[in-house]
């Protein structure tokens, strides 16, 4: 087996095929001068360089050529190819054929050409290549997991299949693959742990037969673990949604006990100041005190509540704050929460709530199946032992 290069930061595939078509009849020059002009104002840990709004920098900082090429690159992908980050789908394109960079113009190869058509075939092709069908077969079997849980598997992906020998890089490409997945809606995270979604499960299905990831019977049970477990997800939202504010408050108590909080408390209604329950916690060998602001809604949360819970942490001499809410926040009370010289509030919507409940066990009971596989390679030890017979033996019948 010849042994391949991975591409490090796997990109999202429609991001590199919007990056393909726009590139397709450039001179391939200009995309490296574009490069070396990103790379010329990189800073450095020292001195670092907001590259947060393509929209700005690329004017800021390019030139000529180069900010063209940026500008196209940038707006005519509807903001999906960031320049800075495109060498990822310039690796990509180089390891898969999908494309020719010479020094005249980038031409994209009929492979290239099916791969932008989302020809199956090909798609499958790179995540056999890239070990994405080997992580989400991976996933499946080992059921939900955190991405530690495959480090090793992939370890030894990496060193049987392709060049890479390095843990470190190893670990980075398996995070990239994580993101990747889940870009794709074939993997979902539930608090820490990852489990594949339907849509993986069918992708699974296509090609089990040919690939071995996992036999019909077992697909199938993942298929209906899935559907149980999104049902019971729902059914939780569905009983946060009408609780008791004051119920929901005490709810979010025993969730942050079950998290390792201490002295957590619910606030007298009329004196909390915006604040419904604090905790204190250890973060390292710092122990903090935490105001949590609980929110029973479906509505947005805006920028005043999070100001006022900021304004509300000297009262209670706490060191950081939290609102939890059922619904969601707006742009604006994101973008307050984290602000310089200000401490920082976290945010917890509802999607992120529903995760730390099932992670923590609360509202959601989890049941162990137990699958029985039948072990032919163990048995087969009994066969090889029976060679071995020993001499001058008398068997009575």
């Amino acid at each position: 087996m010849n042994k391949h290069p991975l591409t490090d930061n796997l990109p999202d595939y429609e991001t590199a095929q919007r990056f393909l078509l726009i590139l397709s009849g450039t001179r391939y020059s200009d995309y490296v001068g574009m490069m070396n002009d990103i790379w010329a104002h990189i800073g450095s840990p020292k001195s670092q360089v907001n590259w947060k709004n393509p929209d700005e920098w690329i004017q800021e900082r390019l030139d000529g050529e180069s900010r063209k090429l940026a500008s196209r690159l940038w707006i005519d992908s509807d903001n999906l190819v960031n320049p800075r980050h495109s060498y990822d789908m310039r690796t990509l394109s180089s390891h898969h054929d999908l494309a020719v960079f010479s020094d005249d113009i980038v031409e994209l190869t009929d492979k290239g050409k099916r791969f932008i058509d989302n020809d199956k075939a090909i798609v499958r092709e790179i995540d056999e290549y890239e070990g994405v069908l080997f992580i989400l077969s991976e996933i499946m079997v080992k059921g939900p997991c955190k991405r530690l849980d495959l480090i090793d598997s992939f370890i030894r992906f990496c060193h049987k299949q392709t060049t890479w020998e390095a843990h470190s890089s190893i670990d980075s490409a398996l995070s990239a693959r994580f993101r990747h997945l889940r870009q794709r809606k074939l993997i979902e995270r539930i608090g820490h742990t990852y489990q594949v979604t339907t849509e993986g499960l069918k992708y699974l299905q296509r090609y089990r037969q040919r690939d071995g990831f996992g036999g019909r019977y077992e697909l199938e049970i993942h298929r209906l673990v899935n559907e149980n477990n999104t049902a019971a997800k729902r059914r939780l939202a569905e009983h946060l949604a009408k609780m008791n504010p004051y119920q929901f408050e005490h709810l979010i108590k025993r969730m942050l006990e079950a998290m390792d909080y201490e002295n957590v408390v619910v606030t007298s209604p009329a004196k909390d100041k915006g604040v419904d329950v604090v905790g204190e916690i250890e973060l390292g060998i710092t122990r903090v005190r935490e105001v949590i602001q609980v929110k029973r809604q479906q509505s947005n949360i805006g920028q005043p509540i999070v100001s006022q819970l900021r304004g509300s942490l000297p009262l209670f001499d706490a060191d950081m704050g939290s609102i939890i809410t059922t619904g969601g926040f707006t742009k604006q009370a994101t973008e307050i929460a984290i602000v310089p010289n200000g401490t920082p509030i976290t945010l917890i919507d509802g999607e992120k709530l529903l995760d730390l409940l099932i992670e923590n066990n609360i509202g959601i009971r989890k049941n162990q199946i137990e699958k029985w596989e039948f072990n032919e390679e163990q048995l087969r030890q009994f066969e090889n032992e029976a060679d071995f017979k020993p001499q001058h033996t008398h068997k009575e019948n």
